[in-house]
């Protein structure tokens, strides 16, 4: 939360107190970013976790985390395709592989003249959970 915001909810949080012994109902407030959109909103019960950031996580944050999980098997996959960047082994690089696979990937030309990295292009698109293949040693990524 930036410091801003967390002034402004700090003075409602003052505005609230002084109500002069009147009770208020149950309240919203609402984070905004710099753009003023609305990212999150909060019951005044709440308030305080939102401030010490225990109860709920930033909603920015867990969206890039979720969009970067996406991306990275594409991205892969990209880096898969047999030319230019699949012969020399790049996509096992950016998956955190042994130093010695895509020494392999070189030494057999490309991947057997890039048929290796055609088939690591096409298992990393077709498979939906990359994590198998994520800090794979095997030279073969996708024999179990």
């Amino acid at each position: 939360m930036s410091s801003k915001s967390l002034f402004i909810v700090i003075c409602l949080l003052f505005l609230q107190k002084m109500s002069f012994g009147h009770e208020i109902a149950e309240q919203k407030y609402y984070l905004v970013d710099a753009n003023f959109e609305i990212v999150d909103s909060v019951s005044s019960s709440e308030i305080y976790s939102v401030i010490e950031n225990k109860k709920r996580p930033n909603p920015l944050l867990s969206f890039f985390k979720n969009r970067q999980k996406k991306n990275k098997r594409i991205t892969a996959a990209l880096l898969a395709f047999p030319f230019p960047f699949g012969i020399v082994g790049l996509h096992r690089i950016y998956l955190g592989t042994a130093p010695y696979v895509p020494v392999a990937y070189i030494g057999s030309l490309g991947g057997v003249f890039g048929v290796l990295p055609f088939i690591d292009f096409c298992v990393l698109l077709l498979d939906k959970d990359e994590s198998r293949y994520i800090n794979n040693k095997k030279v073969f990524m996708w024999v179990n």
